[in-house]
């Protein structure tokens, strides 16, 4: 038996073990499943275990394989922390932390950048805009120090990252001005349902896609007409609905600034746009002040007006 083995290996295992789901976590690691699956019959056969359990159906872990994606979790976390810090050390732009955010959460970011600038001075945030799940990538391999990301069930454990929910945006609808509730004090949550919805193009906007997927049928709507926004500013991408071709979502920083043909309304019930604040686990002492900065900014704004403040750690 051969017990060396290698890293790639050891998170190949642990996403498998975290899903229970060759398909998904081959999603989740951006391969494909067969090399995968070859991957983890290769540590199998040199540990000379079984780690899982596999039926037609379903995918189990073994006790073996429990014990094993305990301390896995541990040892990865403890590798990419001491690859963190190696990196950090060796780059000029100490004093630096890179931010992610999304199309809807320029403002948050923003306002958190500006109250650690407050605070601390001497650190200066990069602001980067991404989509939600490629800032969830890079906070948990140390490429960012944080970001403003779309709420994500277990976030924290699947990418290793501490999160912190952060705001309730409130979800406006994008309306022709033509539409028979552009007047209207609110559209109900059905009536939009049965438009035709601007969606943003995919694969880019996949995550924020499934997200509103999901509100909307627990809402009892199922989005059934869509239609794909152009690649362009945002004033731009609502031309579908300033036509009368769709209509779409937004969120109040967007409404602040008049488009053509196109008006805001909130939801009948109301709707929100839950933000959460990923950030790079475990913390250096500037990533700690950054996390800081936003739970201030939060607080002292009431950012918060559906949920409740929670912190969500890797081994959650």
């Amino acid at each position: 038996m051969n017990a060396s083995i290698e890293l790639r290996q050891l998170r190949y295992f642990v996403a498998v073990a975290e899903e229970l789901h060759f398909g998904r976590a081959a999603e989740r690691l951006h391969i494909s499943q067969s090399p995968l699956s070859r991957a983890i019959r290769e540590l199998e056969r040199d540990l000379g275990l079984m780690l899982f359990v596999r039926t037609t159906r379903r995918v189990e872990l073994t006790e073996a394989g429990s014990v094993l994606l305990e301390r896995s979790r541990r040892a990865l976390a403890e590798i990419d922390g001491a690859l963190a810090d190696a990196r950090r050390y060796a780059h000029a732009d100490r004093g630096v932390l890179g931010v992610g955010y999304g199309p809807f959460s320029g403002t948050a970011a923003s306002c958190i950048a500006d109250t650690l600038k407050q605070q601390q001075p001497e650190l200066v945030v990069r602001l980067e805009e991404e989509v939600t799940s490629e800032s969830l990538r890079r906070v948990g391999a140390h490429e960012l120090a944080a970001a403003v990301v779309v709420e994500s069930p277990a976030a924290a454990r699947r990418h290793g990252v501490r999160v912190d929910t952060l705001r309730d945006e409130p979800l406006l609808a994008a309306l022709p001005e033509s539409h028979r509730y552009a007047t209207a004090t609110a559209v109900p949550v059905t009536a939009f349902g049965a438009e035709r919805v601007l969606l943003p193009r995919e694969p880019q906007g996949r995550f924020f896609n499934a997200w509103l997927r999901t509100l909307m049928h627990a809402h009892g709507v199922e989005l059934e007409r869509t239609i794909e926004t152009m690649s362009a500013p945002w004033d731009r991408r609502m031309l579908p609905v300033a036509s009368g071709d769709a209509v779409s979502v937004l969120v109040p920083e967007w409404a602040r600034e008049p488009i053509p043909g196109v008006v805001s309304v909130p939801f009948e019930p109301a709707l929100s746009f839950p933000m959460d604040l990923a950030s790079r686990w475990p913390p250096d002492e500037d990533t700690e002040a950054l996390v800081r900065a936003a739970r201030r900014a939060r607080d002292t704004g009431s950012w918060l007006t559906r949920r409740t403040a929670r912190t969500s750690l890797p081994a959650d």
